[in-house]
This record gives structure tokens, sequence and C-alpha cells, in this order.
């Protein structure tokens, strides 16, 4: 029943669905032809950690800085995606193939070229066409770029691989390909620089402090020399080496915790570097500083590290004093990072997978920054105490012992100076991407479906598609909006009144009166099923004269008015119809009858009943038709000689049926409701208002108006073959 009350919708308001469904498909396929084309060409990268690197960092005593695992993680995938669609990368872009898009100006100039005069007179650059695009333009895919094609760039992540395809996207086949094949390879490069940026600091601290540890070295190793071939030294006791011996350790312990600041701090620096283009980014070192907590937690590793210092001095590394304060050194170093962490946090809401990684390892590394700036400010106090005891040495042992101590510090420092140069070198030189190219991106032809938006095919089956869609969802949106009365249901939904019948929308072609048709044609049996109606609801009283009536213009009451008639006459009764709508007379043209003298006439005195009554071409029916139009017709329906005339009529005729104006448009209909024994409303189907209708009840019962029931008229038929229209 659902899809049958569906398709009884749609055929009633089908030029509706047609229009909904012919604007949609002609909007789709016209702009499918009218829009400039675009053509895509694809880049792939594949995501992958270097073995080798692995494997060279080992082997020269350095830690890989990044995960052991060779498999790639969730977030390290969204990571490479989020860098491959960075600012620099696209900037290199641009700046490489000098990537334009027209103006907007000159779209305006190309679809109206008369307004090209007009422009140049106010001032407007018209030739300037084109502008360079911004990387924020290429990486953005607006809607308007699908009506409007200029280039731009997608990344996503190649089905559930480790592949990433970079999409070019441009009204020019080959412009497309040189986009995604330039940000493939700008974005392996910059993964690569970013790579190799971890070693760049630590390696320019070692070649600017090499030279110079040298040269202290060689001096130190001359003065000692000197000194013992003029003392005649030969060896020390076991005290003064152990004490030179400590120094030593604890100025190497210094140098190499400088490096390590640096390294870290190179390390930060490149990090922070990467967090600058991107927007979230928001925090500095100089957040850190400012911080109590930090404060305090790097003052108990200052404290915790001179602990280890001097402990250290006593016992092996395995004894258990030492270990405690490793713990704690290590516990310490855990709390600065959270701390880290949540100052990062603070005041930032982004999901930036790129951004939450990058924070996390500046975390780390700031902690370890701490850790090794503690040590810096704890070994000196530690070493200031052994450089006293050795100062307690007998003066030539002691000055001998201070030259002994400076060769064999500035030769550790040398060394280390050395094997760090090495290691970071072969490090910087062995470092690879972790992307490298595997698919290069090729030219689209210019009739290539595939890589060319849009398609006409493709946008053809869309716009069919959506059409039904649209149609048939805006069809039944109108439906569920119109609360008009369109069928006998929703008459019965009024309990008090009563259905009489329907009449059924005519074609425009076919005759408006009975008397015209063949008997055997709908409209008759329409007509005569109301009028056997009508009779069933007067059974218990006699029913003499009708007053038909209506809420709106144009609803049928003339057109049912007449066919009635006739159906009565047909009947072999004698049947008068008085045209009681001074305002707006129609029955004259249902009869083809002049308008002559009339109802006016006789209600102002100038005419009498004989005069008024005129004889129609059917057999037992007669008229009175308004005569001219009165200026205050409501006051002249509003006299007594009116009701008389209508009394009259019904003694002398069988039934007299009286034609009202609309209620909507004045009252006399329901004065001359009042002057009949029963009225009939006549209500077009799509058209009354169910409040409309409701309005109307509330009248006829203040004026206590006999309602035998409501006709229907135009009322849609389940069949193709009939259709709506109107009649006055």
């Amino acid at each position: 029943m659902e899809l049958k009350l569906i398709l009884e919708i749609l055929s009633r308001r089908r030029w509706l669905a047609t229009g909904v469904f012919a604007s949609i498909f002609l909007t789709i396929v016209i702009g499918s032809l009218l829009i400039t084309p675009w053509y895509d060409s694809t880049a792939r990268v594949l995501l992958r950690k270097s073995s080798a690197t692995s494997s060279t960092l080992k082997s020269i005593g350095l830690e890989e800085t990044t995960s052991a695992s060779s498999s790639l993680t969730d977030t390290d995938r969204a990571n490479y995606l989020a860098l491959a669609a960075l600012r620099p990368v696209a900037e290199k872009t641009i700046s490489e193939l000098n990537v334009k898009r027209m103006r907007t100006r000159a779209r305006i100039m190309n679809a109206v070229p008369s307004l090209k005069t007009a422009l140049r007179f106010l001032g407007v650059d018209v030739n300037a066409t084109e502008e360079v695009m911004t990387a924020e333009e290429l990486l953005d895919s607006p809607l308007t770029s699908r009506i409007f094609p200029r280039p731009h760039v997608s990344v996503d992540q190649y089905e559930d691989t480790d592949i990433i395809e970079i999409k070019g996207v441009s009204p020019i086949p080959v412009q497309a390909m040189r986009i995604a094949n330039s940000m493939a390879h700008n974005f392996i490069e910059e993964e690569w620089k970013r790579v190799r940026g971890d070693y760049s600091g630590a390696k320019a601290f070692i070649d600017k402090n090499i030279i110079k540890a040298k040269a202290e070295y060689l001096e130190a190793l001359d003065v000692v020399k000197e000194l013992k071939e003029g003392e005649k030294f030969t060896n020390l006791d076991t005290e003064t080496s152990t004490i030179i011996q400590t120094i030593a350790d604890l100025k190497k312990s210094i140098e190499d915790n400088k490096l390590l600041i640096l390294r870290t701090k190179a390390s930060i620096r490149n990090m922070e570097a990467q967090l600058k283009s991107i927007p979230d980014y928001q925090k500095t070192s100089e957040q850190f500083k400012e911080n109590d907590m930090v404060l305090s937690l790097k003052n108990t590793l200052r404290d915790l590290y001179l602990s280890l210092a001097e402990t250290r001095t006593r016992f092996t590394k395995e004894h258990p004093f030492v270990v405690d304060i490793e713990n704690k050194i290590a516990q310490s170093k855990e709390l600065l990072q959270k701390e880290i962490v949540k100052i990062f946090g603070t005041e930032t809401v982004s999901v930036n997978p790129v951004y939450q990684d990058l924070t996390q390892k500046i975390a780390i590394s700031y902690a370890d920054l701490a850790g090794s700036e503690s040590q810096n400010q704890a070994l000196p106090a530690v070493l200031g105490r052994y450089e006293a005891e050795k100062m307690k040495l007998p003066k030539q042992l002691a000055e001998y012992a201070k030259f002994q101590l400076a060769v064999s510090v500035t030769q550790d420092v040398y060394n280390s100076l050395l094997k760090y140069q090495y290691q970071i070198g072969m490090a910087e030189s062995a470092a690879l991407s972790n992307i490298c190219f595997v698919e290069s991106a090729i030219e689209a032809k210019k009739d290539d479906s595939k890589h060319k938006k849009p398609s006409l095919w493709i946008n053809t089956i869309i716009a069919i598609i959506l059409g039904f869609i649209f149609s048939i969802g805006g069809t039944l949106f109108v439906e569920f909006l119109d609360d008009t009365i369109k069928s006998a249901k929703d008459i019965k939904a009024f309990t008090e009144l009563t259905f009489l019948g329907s009449i059924l929308k005519l074609k425009k072609k076919d005759p408006r009166l009975i008397s015209l048709t063949d008997p055997r044609l709908p409209l008759n049996e329409f007509i005569r099923t109301i009028r056997n109606s009508i009779k069933y609801a007067s059974l218990n009283r006699t029913l003499k004269s009708i007053a038909v009536m209506s809420t709106l213009e144009w609803e049928g009451k003339s057109f049912f008015v007449a066919n009635l008639a006739i159906s009565a006459a047909n009947e072999g009764k004698k049947v008068m119809v008085i045209d009681g709508n001074l305002r707006r007379p129609g029955i004259n043209d249902y009869f083809r009858l002049p308008m002559g003298i009339g109802l006016t006439n006789y209600l102002v005195g100038d005419a009498e009943v004989k005069d008024i009554q005129i004889k129609t071409n059917i057999d037992g029916l007669s008229v009175i038709l308004t005569g001219p139009v009165p200026p205050d017709p409501g006051k002249l329906l509003e006299a007594n000689k009116l009701h008389k005339l209508i009394k009259e009529m019904a003694d002398v005729y069988d039934l007299v049926i009286v034609d009202t104006p609309p209620l909507m448009a004045a009252s006399d209909a329901l004065v001359l409701g009042g002057y009949t024994d029963g009225s009939i409303m006549i209500v077009q189907s799509g058209r009354v208002r169910k409040s409309h209708l409701h309005d109307a009840i509330e009248s006829f019962k203040r004026a206590n108006i006999n309602l035998l029931g409501v006709v229907m008229n135009s009322v849609h038929k389940d069949s193709s073959t009939y259709y709506y229209d109107s009649y006055k």
C-alpha cells in the first residue's frame, strides 16, 4: 500500500518530479561539458627503515636514534603523510616549477570578454591573468577547484601498505605529472636532510675544537718531556698517580659531557625547526627555564650527579651505593620528561601525529639535556677537591704531576674528538632517507577517462541517479509539506462532514457539461452519483433548495451547479438555477446566455420575477442570471426580497440550486446558505488547506447552516489517461 501511495503521489506531481529530475540532470551534464577538465598523475614512494643505516651506526659505536624495529607503526605512517604535505615541501615544488593559477579576474574576462575594456579603464592590469600559487593553495583542494580547476596536490596511503601516493592535479596533463614527481623528490630530500641534521651540530663543534685539542696535547707533551730530561723524573708514587688519574678521568668526563650537551642541543634545534612548520607549535626552551617544577627537578639531578661523581671515586660501578644513585637519577629524568610533555600539551589541542611524535622526542632530549647540564654543574665541584689534593704534593712533584695530568687529559680529549669525528662523519655519510621512490608519475593522455575529470559518462550516470533521488525525495517532501485536501480520505478525516462524491478532472479538450457528452462517459456517472448522495443525505427532510459554496475562487462551483441542474432535469424534474454570485458571475458562460436583466434588477425593483426567468435548451431547466454587477452586492443579498424569491421558486420548481461567491471573498455565501434548505461545499483537490475547510465548518455552525456534505472536484484517478484541470 505504501508503494502504491508513493506512485500515486509521483503520478499526481509528475511535473514537479520531472522538473527536479531535468534540473539535476541538465545541471550536471551541461556543467560537465562547460567546466574546464583537469588531469591527475600519481607518484608513489615507499616508507621503510634502512637496515644499512642501523648496521653502520652499530658498527662504528653509535646507537641508532630511531626505533630498532624495521617495521612502521600506524603513527609512523601518519607522521610521514603529514610531513609530505608540509609547507616547505610544497614551496620547493612551486619554486622549481613556477606553479601558477589563473586569476579570478581572468576567468571573469574569459566568460564576459566585454568586461576587459571596462576593467582596463578602471586601471586593472588585464594582462596579468596568472599569479604564483602559495603552498597553502597547492596543498588545498576546495570545492571551487572542481568548478574552476587549478593545480593542487593530495597525499594518501595506498591501501594497507607502506606506500604513499602523491597525486598532482592540473588542467594541464604535463604539469600534473611534474607536480607529483617534484613533490615526491622534495619529500624524500627533506626527509634526508632531517635525518642528517641530527649530526650537523656535533660535527661542527668537533671540527672547530679538534685542532685546538691537538695543539694543547702536543704542548703538554713537550713540557713533560723537558721536565723528565731536566729533573730526571721516572715514576710517581701510587697516591700521586691515583690523584692524577682521577683528575684526568673527571676532566675527560667534563669534556665528554660538553660534547653530549652540544649534540643534544643540536638535535633539539633540528626538531624545533621542524615543529615551526606546524601551526600547533607553541612551546620553546625559554618556557622550560621559567617552570618551577622543571627547575626543582634540575636541581635534584645536579645534587644526584654530584653524589654519583663522589661515590664513583670510592666504589665500583656495581656497588649498591652507585646503583641506588643511578636509579634515583633515572627516576628524576623520567619525572622531568613527563613535566616537559605536560608543558607542551598546555594550550594545545592538536592531534597532528607529527607534532605529537616530535614533542615526545623533544621532551626526551630536554630531559637528557637537563641531566647532562646537571653533570656539568656537579663534576667541576668534585674536580676541585682533587685539584686541591694535588696541590698538597711537594712543589716539584706537584708541578710535574700538573703537566703529566695535562698530557693525560689533553690526550684523552684529543683521542675522544678524533673518535667522535670519525663516528659522526661516518654516520652522516651513511645516513639514508627512510623514503624511496618506487614509481614516477606519468603524463595522462587527454582522452584518458581514468585520469581525466570530469568524465561525461560517469557524470551522466551520476546525474541520472541523483536526478531520480532528488526528484522522488523532493516530490515526497513537497507532499509532506502540502497540507491541502487532495482526496476523499482527507475529507473523511473531518468526522462532522459527509462525503458526497468526487469529480475527476477532465482534459482541457473535454466538454464541461454532461449534456454535451456521451452518457456513458465518467463525468455523467460522477454527477449522477453525487445527485443520489444528496438524496440520501436529506432523507429526513424535504430538500427543495440548495446553495453551492466553495472556500476559494475557481474551485468549480458554477461547473458543478450547471451539471447538477442538468442531471436533475434529465431525471424529469423542473430545475431553477439562480446565479447568486453577484461579484463574479459565471452561469451565463456555461449555458451560453447573454447577460441581460437578472437578479440585481429584480432586487432593486426594476423587474418582475417573470422577467428574469430564462429557459435553457435543456428541457425542464431554467436560470436566473445575476444581471448588472451592483456596487454593493452584500447589501442586496441581505435583503428579505431574495429570501422570498428563493421560496417562491421552490414552490414552483422541484429543485432550486443557488450559485454563491467564495467564502474567503465575502460572507454572501453564508447569507444565501441561510435562505436554502441545505448547502453543498465544493473542494478542489490540492488547493484548499485543511485549516481553511475547518474555518468554513466553524462558519457554517455559527450561521446555523445545514451542510449536506462535501464534493471533491478535480481529484486524481489512478489512471494515466486522466489529468487534472480547473474550472470556474
